[in-house]
């Protein structure tokens, strides 16, 4: 299965002029990456990795998503020479599905132990969609030094203002229900792959780009034993991750930041709230898309990536 989005993601960029990369993909973009296992904190975390040069970028995903999120992403920016890991976040994908530890920051801590297993490196430019991206503000507010960017896409922080009132719309009504202990899982276990690809299908504007290889990928991922409650452990953590935020909220990051919102999305509301944790911030509306921007519309998400940060230094 990995053989064959690493295929279909090389074929989109490379025919794509809008990707604003320095060079088109090549075979060696997809020969680059590599998977692999690595015990982190006591969980068995499963990465996707490719070496280039300069400064690695960490790609986090989210919700409803594993690692597979970033198969158009990934090799676009493995053709501009950087080095990038995409990992399967605690619980989710094939990394270990632990019953506990699903708060932001101590997942944040499992990815910054990580990146030091992998001799990446100290400083590093931290990704993330949705659930990534909260925790890649964990990261960043954690481990100042070690992140010289940060870019996070679609996604509001706990007790980060407007959180209130987004977490109020009927649109967030999952944060609710995933929260509530031990319901979702008996709801929903043994009809994973039907319930996921409703959900994703009701947040997505270019539905098109939900295909069925990529719904039936997502749903074998989350019919594995443990994996929905994994997923929402994350949601039934944000009380505390509220109060991790306020704490971390005030001091503000320094480093740059982009907030991509989606048209479809939270749009230009993530610079609002980026605002309220990072003095240096820009953003980017991904038009004609839901909340799945990187699948949604990669070509934009990918330019977007690039212009932010900058290409690696030819050695």
């Amino acid at each position: 299965m990995r053989k064959a989005w690493l295929a279909a993601a090389l074929l989109l960029v490379t025919v794509s002029p809008t990707t604003a990369m320095a060079s088109p993909p090549t075979a060696d973009a997809k020969a680059a990456i590599q998977d692999g296992k690595i015990e982190i904190n006591g969980v068995q975390y499963h990465y996707l990795i490719a070496h280039g040069r300069g400064e690695p970028i960490v790609l986090l995903h989210g919700w409803g998503e594993t690692s597979y999120m970033w198969r158009y992403v990934m090799p676009a920016l493995i053709a501009r020479g950087h080095t990038v890991i995409a990992p399967d976040i605690r619980g989710l994908g094939d990394t270990g599905r632990p019953a506990d530890g699903y708060e932001k920051a101590n997942v944040a801590r499992d990815v910054h132990a990580l990146v030091a297993a992998l001799g990446l490196g100290a400083r590093v430019t931290m990704v993330g969609h949705d659930i990534g991206g909260m925790i890649a503000y964990a990261y960043a507010a954690q481990y100042r030094s070690d992140v010289s960017r940060l870019v996070i896409m679609d996604v509001p922080l706990p007790g980060v203002d407007p959180w209130k009132e987004i977490s109020a719309t009927p649109r967030t009504w999952h944060f609710k229900f995933f929260g509530v202990r031990d319901l979702p899982e008996m709801l929903i276990t043994g009809q994973e792959g039907e319930f996921i690809r409703w959900f994703r299908n009701v947040e997505a504007v270019n539905t098109s780009a939900l295909t069925p290889e990529s719904e039936d990928y997502y749903a074998v991922a989350y019919a594995r034993p443990g994996a929905l409650r994994g997923g929402f452990e994350y949601y039934r953590a944000f009380a505390q991750d509220e109060l991790d935020n306020r704490e971390f909220s005030k001091k503000p990051l320094a480093i740059p930041v982009l907030g991509v919102g989606a048209s479809g999305g939270l749009g230009e509301t993530i610079g609002i709230l980026l605002r309220n944790v990072a003095t240096d911030v820009k953003t980017v509306t991904i038009t004609d898309s839901g909340h799945w921007v990187a699948e949604e519309q990669p070509q934009q998400v990918i330019a977007a990536v690039s212009a932010f940060i900058p290409a690696p230094v030819a050695r």
